[in-house]
């Protein structure tokens, strides 16, 4: 396992892993944030499956520290071995705006430049967010979050024609994008959750309903093919997107039920699609008692099994949890139920990969250090 904290920053040395992607080299890379009085955008990169480690970037444009919330440095890689990084900044002098910032490196991490920033709403505020990166096989970049439209705080896309031209492509409002993923042959997929109003006999309610949007032409148009609630008016959020071998489609989140009184029951989901994001059916319903528990990123293997990282609450913090498939067709079952260390309450997987031989690698938080864990 990976226990990284940014040296040379005394009583500042906070880090947490936001992405992983492994490149067509077979180089992981792995990106995140560093530091607590000056937040830093970092990668790691490793050449030898792992076992080692190197810095690849050290990202701090002058008085704009990195935020540090969701997936803040989050990679991918294309099938050229162009790398690509994105996040959030936001201004020392609360008076600035923030920026989403884009990343790219075109020698597998060796160097790297800014290829896009882009103001997600107007200053003074924390107006934006940064929740997701993706490449589709034409070399065009997508960066999924949030942006302020209106007044209002709004699912957002942006994409970058080869890399290097970005506009914004998709706006949902009173929505949450919380990733993206370029599928091979079926289209783009953004991940999230939308405002749900409900009123059932004169009384209004209003929840959060699991979304998944689709486009067919490369962002040009999107639709709506799967909103999803676990439960009627009870919110459901989709955090996690993936695909496996066969070209089935994955969505992991997170989904809430009613319990007795007036207590609420948190539930890990897992919702497939067979046909191209047609139609979908939940294939994982797991709740770890008396915890908050959602599944938060999606990965396959090469040698067919899956997985799904995400986290679950005790009474001594967060759980990081791993659930498996084997082969696909088998039951889900936790291989792993970790906390950093006793009474470490921020333990979260935030970060799933897996390279050409088979190894899973998963990484986040836990005691305030960045993780990488080798499965």
């Amino acid at each position: 396992m990976l226990d990284y904290s940014y040296p040379g920053d005394p009583g500042s040395d906070y880090a947490e892993n936001f992405g992983l992607t492994v490149t067509p080299s077979g180089t992981i890379l792995a990106s995140g944030i560093a530091g607590y009085a000056i937040t830093r955008g970092i990668v790691l990169g490793s050449i030898d499956g792992g076992n080692s480690w190197s810095l690849a970037d050290d990202f701090f444009p002058p008085g704009y520290p990195l935020w540090w919330w969701d997936v803040s440095g989050g990679i991918a890689s294309d099938a050229a071995g162009n790398v690509y990084t994105a996040g959030l900044t936001y201004a020392d002098d609360g008076i600035q705006p923030d920026y989403w910032y884009v990343r790219r490196s075109i020698d597998g991490g060796a160097t790297w430049t800014t290829v896009d920033e882009f103001v997600p709403g107007p200053a003074p505020s924390a107006s934006g967010d940064v929740t997701g990166i993706a490449t589709d096989a034409a070399g065009n970049v997508y960066v999924s979050g949030m942006a302020t439209f209106s007044g209002s705080q709004t699912w957002t896309i942006r994409k970058g024609v080869g890399g290097t031209s970005f506009s914004t492509v998709d706006v949902v409002p009173n929505s949450y994008g919380a990733g993206i993923f370029a599928h091979p042959t079926a289209g783009l997929f953004a991940i999230g959750d939308t405002r749900v109003v409900t009123t059932i006999k004169g009384k209004t309610t209003t929840s959060r309903a699991w979304l998944v949007r689709r486009s067919l032409d490369g962002g040009a148009t999107w639709s709506n093919v799967d909103t999803f609630q676990l439960s009627s008016s009870l919110s459901s959020w989709a955090k996690g997107i993936g695909a496996d071998a066969l070209g089935n489609l994955y969505v992991v989140g997170r989904g809430t039920t009613a319990s007795t009184g007036n207590t609420y029951v948190n539930h890990w989901l897992v919702r497939k699609s067979t046909n191209g994001g047609a139609s979908w059916n939940t294939v994982d319903d797991f709740q770890q008692s008396g915890s908050i528990t959602e599944g938060r990123r999606f990965a396959a293997t090469s040698n067919g099994d899956l997985y799904v990282a995400g986290s679950a609450t005790s009474s001594t913090g967060y759980h990081w949890i791993v659930r498996k498939n084997s082969g696909g067709t088998g039951a889900w079952t936790t291989i792993d139920d970790y906390q950093n260390a006793p009474g470490s309450w921020w333990t979260i997987p935030s970060a799933m990969a897996a390279d050409a031989s088979g190894n899973l690698f998963v990484g986040g938080t836990g005691g305030g250090h960045w993780l990488i864990k080798k499965y």
